[in-house]
């Protein structure tokens, strides 16, 4: 094998599409999470949740102590108990996503963003946080912690990320609410539910597609449009009208949102009084959506 050969090889390798592009989102929203914490929640004395809000709990009781570094020790023990439970490539991407929050935690230290209520302050870094931690878990990391619970108990039991985090995240606010001050405690909760909420949403938002029931006499025209034109397939279910009890065929495919209108004039052009029922789908997995 040439050098040019073995440098291809690790050129293809190392840039594949499916390696850096998650990783980019990763890192960006380590980014975004780390500012929601040390842009506005330090500077309100509000804590987060997790490792995180652990983390936090324990830099207001000891300011000299460093968040990031308490972030990354604590996740030491959590990725030994991850690395068994989770597949090779999820684990490098949760450690890219913990390495990078704890480094933008350290980096952004004296930065502050100018928000003076309490409750905006909440709202404000529970949508930037939840932007950022919907950008790490939808490339397939996380930022370590509860995370990484949280993401083998969805892969387990496909318990949504979301749900999971916001009550593991309690425990850092009953211990701020004991050890420092109740009301920064309430006022948190009003930000790990947005940022919960924000991060399914953000999840949801990329695996969202549209089931399509489709009842024509013209169904086999339009089941070869649907696989020509829009490339998804389809799949043709016998039926009988209630009324006439004349048989059809009842078209189902599953496209996504940006195609749903393509779809509809397709069928109307093919025939004008075809009936279409179309249903929100939370994901699909499957071959020309998501990867198993």
């Amino acid at each position: 094998m040439t050098k040019l050969e073995i440098w291809t090889r690790i050129r293809r390798a190392v840039f594949r599409k499916d390696i850096w592009i998650p990783a980019l989102s990763i890192i960006a929203g380590a980014f975004m999470w780390s500012v929601a914490i040390n842009g506005i929640l330090v500077h309100h004395k509000l804590f987060s949740g997790g490792v995180s809000g652990l983390a936090l709990v324990i830099y207001y009781l000891a300011p000299k102590l460093s968040i990031g570094l308490m972030v990354f020790v604590i996740n030491i023990p959590i990725f030994i108990i991850g690395w068994t439970m989770l597949t090779g490539k999820i684990f490098v991407f949760s450690v890219l996503g913990m390495a990078s929050f704890s480094f933008f935690l350290t980096q952004t230290t004296h930065l502050h963003l100018p928000v003076e209520n309490s409750l905006l302050a909440c709202l404000y870094a529970g949508v930037i946080a939840g932007i950022g931690a919907g950008l790490i878990f939808r490339a397939g990391g996380s930022g370590g912690g509860t995370g990484i619970i949280a993401m083998i108990l969805n892969r387990k039991f496909s318990v949504r990320v979301g749900i999971v985090t916001f009550l593991l995240n309690s425990i850092p606010l009953v211990l701020g609410a004991f050890l420092i001050d109740l009301n920064a405690a309430l006022y948190s909760i009003v930000f790990v539910y947005t940022s919960g909420t924000v991060m399914d949403r953000i999840i949801a938002s990329f695996s969202q597609r549209k089931s399509v029931w489709i009842i024509s006499s013209q169904s086999s025209e339009i089941c070869r449009q649907i696989l020509i034109k829009l490339h998804r397939g389809a799949t043709l279910f016998p039926g009988k009208g209630a009324y006439s009890h004349s048989p059809v065929e009842v078209v189902y495919s599953v496209i996504s949102p940006f195609e749903l209108t393509k779809l509809k004039d397709l069928v109307i052009t093919i025939d004008p009084k075809a009936f279409l029922i179309i249903n929100e789908t939370q994901e699909v997995v499957g071959k020309g959506f998501e990867h198993p």
